[in-house]
């Protein structure tokens, strides 16, 4: 079942959702046809933080990927939680912010996230998130399970490793 905020998040108040490679996304990965990840292939060479991507993990990422939309005032995650997703922001941004106790509520913004920033790292120790993840308005986001991010980290490190220091010195980062 679709909720509310997903339906509004898929209408054309927001030109970068295409809905059909939104529709491709949405699908179980073993659903995919080779048609639909042609199409999600397609949008993600549009994406800037894809651009620099070997055409064979940028095919995989397109297999096992999944799109995310979120509204304003959104937390993906908090921090000291255990991770269980890689993700990229597609549009918005997202405040990334830290407390020095367990109380959430004194967390303070110390970064912003934006467009074609990687974060998430931490699924392949499982280390506890170092950050809560607040959205700061309506994002997309491409998101990679756990299992999945670390099957194409064994195969692609290295590509990844170097991609991942680009996107953050070339994404949309702002510090506070």
């Amino acid at each position: 079942m679709i909720s509310p905020k997903m339906v509004a998040a898929h209408s054309s108040s927001h030109p970068s959702a295409s809905a059909e490679w939104i529709i491709c996304l949405d699908k179980r990965p073993e659903e995919r046809s080779g048609e639909d990840v042609d199409i999600i292939l397609a949008r993600l060479k549009s994406v800037k933080a894809f651009d620099k991507f070997h055409p064979a993990l940028l095919q995989q990422i397109c297999l096992c990927g999944f799109y995310e939309c979120l509204e304003k005032g959104i937390t993906l995650y908090r921090q000291g939680d255990i991770g269980t997703n890689w993700y990229t922001v597609l549009s918005g941004s997202l405040d990334v912010k830290v407390s020095e106790t367990a109380n959430h509520q004194d967390a303070v913004t110390i970064c912003t996230l934006g467009i074609g920033t990687a974060f998430g790292e931490s699924i392949l120790d499982n280390t506890p998130r170092h950050a809560t993840i607040v959205t700061r308005e309506f994002s997309e986001l491409l998101r990679i399970e756990q299992r999945e991010f670390r099957t194409l980290w064994e195969k692609y490190q290295k590509h990844l490793w170097s991609l991942e220091s680009k996107m953050l010195r070339t994404s949309t980062l702002v510090c506070h």
